[in-house]
C-alpha cells in the first residue's frame, strides 16, 4: 500500500470519527431528555384541575339531594325474614347526624340493612360516615341511607402508588400519573357528556379514544419518532378491535341489555342511547390500555435496537424487533383474559353451582360480551405488533455513512 493511499485512509478515518462522536452525543442528549420526562409541574396541576372538575360535572343532577352524615348511635340490631325469601336478613336502626348544607346538625333515625348487611363489613358503627338521600315532598322530607363513605380508605393506597411510581420511575412516573389523569378527564369531560346528550356512543368513544391515545402517548413519552410510531400502531390496533367487535356483536345479535345496569341506563335515558353500540364502545375502551402498552413497548424496543446497532436496518431490524414483540404479546393477551375473568368471577362461580344449565349461562349476553371483548382485544394486540414494528423500522431511517476500507 503506497504512502498516499495510507494518508487518504487516515484523513477519512479522522473525518468519520468526529461524525460518529457527534451521533453518539446526540443520542445521549436525547436519552437524557427522555429520562427527565416531557411534563412540567404546571401541566400536571392543570390536568388535576381538569380531572376534579370532570368528577364534579359527573355528579351533578338528580331530583334528590345527596348529603353526608355520621352515625352517632346504634339504636337496635336484629334480623327479619322478608316474605318469600326463606332467609333471615339482619338490619340496624341508627341515628345519623347530617353534616351538609341546609340540614347541618339535624339528627334522623333510619334503618339500614338488606343485602349490604349480610357481611359484617356492611354493618354500621358509631362514627361511620354515610351518604343519605333527602327527598322533599311539599313540607315533608324523606331520608334514606344510600352508602357508606368509602373513598377516604383509598387515600393510603393511592399515596403508596404515587410514592412507588416516583421512586421507581421518577419523573417518568409523574408523567404517567399525568397521563392517567388526562385520560380519565377526557372521558369524563368529553365522552360521558356527549353520551348523555344523545350522541352516537361509537362515534363519541372513537374521538375520546383518539384523544386519550394522543395525550397519554405524548405526555408520558414526549414528541419524538418513537411516540409517533406508537401512536400510529395504537390507532391501527384500535381499528382492528373496532372492526372485529362490530362484526362479532352483530353476528351474535347482542342487544347491550345483558345486565341490570344496562337495562336501568336504557330506561333512565328513555332509549336515547343505542345500547348495542355502547357495548361496542365498552369493548374499545377496555382494550385501549393494553394496545397502548403494546405499541409503546414495541416502538421503544425497535428504537433501542436501532440505536445499539446502527447497521441494523430494514428486514434485520424488523425481524429482531418482532421477536421481542412475540414474547410481549403472549403475556399481554394472558393478562387481558385474566382481567376479564376476574371481573366475571362471581358469575362464573354462580354457574358452577348448577342453579341453571351451563349452556344457558354461556349463552347469556353478559358472558358472550366478555368473550367477544377478550377475542377482539387479543386480535388487536396480535396485529398491533407487526404494524407498530413496521412503522418504527420505517422511522428508524437509513444507517449513517461508514468509512471506506
Amino acid at each position: 500500500m503506497g504512502r498516499q493511499t495510507r494518508r487518504r485512509l487516515r484523513d477519512t478515518s479522522r473525518d468519520v470519527q468526529p461524525r460518529a462522536r457527534l451521533h453518539r452525543r446526540r443520542r445521549e442528549r436525547a436519552a437524557r431528555h427522555d429520562d427527565r420526562g416531557p411534563l412540567s409541574v404546571r401541566v400536571l396541576l392543570v390536568l388535576v384541575v381538569l380531572l376534579v372538575s370532570a368528577c364534579a360535572s359527573i355528579t351533578q343532577g338528580g331530583s334528590a339531594d345527596v348529603v353526608s352524615g355520621h352515625v352517632t348511635e346504634i339504636v337496635e340490631v336484629g334480623s327479619r325474614e322478608p316474605v318469600g325469601s326463606g332467609m333471615p336478613q339482619p338490619f340496624q336502626v341508627v341515628r345519623v347526624q347530617l353534616e351538609e348544607s341546609l340540614y347541618r346538625g339535624e339528627v334522623v333515625e333510619l334503618q339500614w340493612g338488606g343485602r349490604r348487611a349480610l357481611d359484617p363489613n356492611g354493618f354500621l358503627r358509631v362514627g361511620d360516615r354515610v351518604l343519605l338521600s333527602v327527598t322533599r315532598d311539599d313540607n315533608a322530607r324523606t331520608y334514606a341511607i344510600l352508602e357508606i363513605v368509602r373513598l377516604p380508605a383509598l387515600i393510603p393506597v393511592a399515596a403508596i402508588l404515587v410514592l412507588a411510581l416516583l421512586v421507581v420511575a421518577r419523573l417518568k412516573g409523574l408523567a404517567a400519573l399525568a397521563g392517567l389523569a388526562s385520560s380519565v378527564a377526557v372521558f369524563l369531560l368529553a365522552v360521558v357528556p356527549a353520551l348523555r346528550g344523545g350522541s352516537d356512543p361509537l362515534v363519541a368513544t372513537i374521538f375520546g379514544c383518539l384523544g386519550v391515545i394522543a395525550v397519554s402517548v405524548f405526555v408520558v413519552h414526549g414528541l419524538n419518532r418513537k411516540s409517533l410510531a406508537a401512536l400510529c400502531g395504537t390507532m391501527a390496533g384500535l381499528g382492528v378491535v373496532t372492526a372485529m367487535g362490530a362484526f362479532a356483536l352483530a353476528t351474535a345479535r347482542m342487544t347491550g341489555l345483558g345486565s341490570e345496569e344496562q337495562i336501568f341506563l336504557a330506561v333512565g335515558t328513555d332509549g336515547r342511547i343505542d345500547m348495542a353500540r355502547l357495548a361496542l364502545a365498552a369493548v374499545m375502551v377496555g382494550s385501549l390500555g393494553a394496545i397502548v402498552d403494546m405499541a409503546v413497548g414495541q416502538a421503544s424496543a425497535t428504537a433501542e435496537l436501532a440505536a445499539v446497532d446502527e447497521t441494523m436496518r430494514g428486514r434485520r431490524l424488523y425481524a429482531a424487533a418482532l421477536n421481542v414483540g412475540r414474547d410481549h404479546v403472549g403475556s399481554l393477551v394472558n393478562t387481558l383474559a385474566l382481567a376479564y375473568f376476574g371481573g366475571a368471577l362471581p358469575l362464573i362461580l354462580l354457574m358452577s353451582l348448577g342453579y341453571q344449565p351451563a349452556s344457558l349461562s354461556l349463552n347469556s349476553e353478559q358472558i358472550v360480551e366478555s368473550l367477544i371483548a377478550i377475542m377482539a382485544a387479543s386480535l388487536g394486540l396480535v396485529l398491533c405488533v407487526p404494524i407498530t414494528t413496521a412503522i418504527a423500522v420505517m422511522f428508524a431511517g437509513s444507517p449513517p455513512p461508514r468509512a471506506q476500507e
